[in-house]
C-alpha cells in the first residue's frame, strides 16, 4: 500500500508541475503548436526529474539497454522529434524512417521489446534532445539488471520518484491532445506521411497530422 500511495503521490506531482508549465502557455499557443507545448514540459521536467532522492544512477552515454524497449510519445513530442530528425538533413532522416519501417504496423506492442528504437545510433540517441517523457523519466541503479530484463530475466530497478512523475506529465500534455500516446515508430512514419521533409506543420495542416498521428500504433 505505501509503494502504491507513494506512486500515486509522485504522479500526481508531475502532473501538476507539468500543468503548471503549460499554464504559463496560452491555450491558443498549444492548439496552434502541440510541440511549443510538449518542449514547455520537456523543460520544466529537466529540474523535477533530476530532483529525484533516488540514486546512484547507473544511466549514461553509450548505456543503451532501454532503448530496445517500445516507447509511446504524445503528438506535441512526436512534432518535436519530427523537427529534430528532419534538421539532421535527410539521408539520417531517411535511415530511421527505413528502421522504423523495418518492424512493419501490424507487430503487437510485446513483440516490439528487444528492437532498437530507430532513433538508436552507436549506442547513442540520435534525437536526444527532443526525446519523449518516458526516456526522460526512465533511470536505473544497475546497468547489468537492465541487460538481464531485455532478456527476460529479473526486473529494473528503476527510479519510482522519476517515473512516475513522467507519467504523470504525459498525463498533462494528454489533456491537450486526448487521442493519447503513440508508439514512436508508428508515429514518425504518420507525421512523414503528411509533412515530408517539412520540419514543422503549418496551421493548415495540423488537422491532417493530427488524425494520421492518432491511426498510428496505440499505446496498451
Amino acid at each position: 500500500m505505501d509503494a502504491m500511495a507513494t506512486s500515486l503521490d509522485e504522479y500526481y506531482r508531475g502532473l501538476e508541475a507539468a500543468a503548471a508549465a503549460l499554464g504559463g502557455v496560452p491555450q491558443a499557443t498549444h492548439a496552434a503548436d502541440p510541440g511549443a507545448a510538449a518542449a514547455v514540459v520537456h523543460a520544466a521536467s529537466s529540474v523535477w526529474l533530476a530532483a529525484s532522492p533516488e540514486r546512484p544512477r547507473a544511466c549514461g552515454s553509450g548505456c543503451a539497454h532501454c532503448c530496445h524497449f517500445p516507447v509511446g510519445v504524445t503528438f506535441g513530442e512526436a512534432l518535436l522529434l519530427h523537427e529534430a530528425l528532419v534538421q539532421r538533413g535527410v539521408a539520417p532522416h531517411q535511415r530511421v524512417l527505413t528502421a522504423a519501417r523495418a518492424l512493419g504496423e501490424d507487430l503487437p506492442w510485446a513483440q516490439l521489446v528487444g528492437h532498437a528504437c530507430p532513433l538508436l545510433e552507436h549506442g547513442r540517441c540520435s534525437a536526444y534532445p527532443a526525446r519523449p517523457l518516458p526516456c526522460r523519466a526512465l533511470a536505473s541503479s544497475d546497468a547489468n539488471a537492465c541487460a538481464a530484463a531485455l532478456h527476460g530475466a529479473g526486473s529494473v530497478p528503476r527510479d519510482e520518484v522519476a517515473f512516475w512523475r513522467g507519467v504523470g506529465a504525459v498525463a498533462a500534455l494528454h489533456r491537450d491532445e486526448p487521442s493519447g500516446s503513440r508508439e514512436l515508430r508508428s508515429a514518425l512514419l504518420a507525421l512523414h506521411a503528411v509533412l515530408g521533409q517539412r520540419p514543422r506543420v503549418a496551421q493548415g495542416e495540423l488537422a491532417a497530422a493530427r488524425a494520421s498521428f492518432a491511426a498510428a500504433r496505440p499505446v496498451p
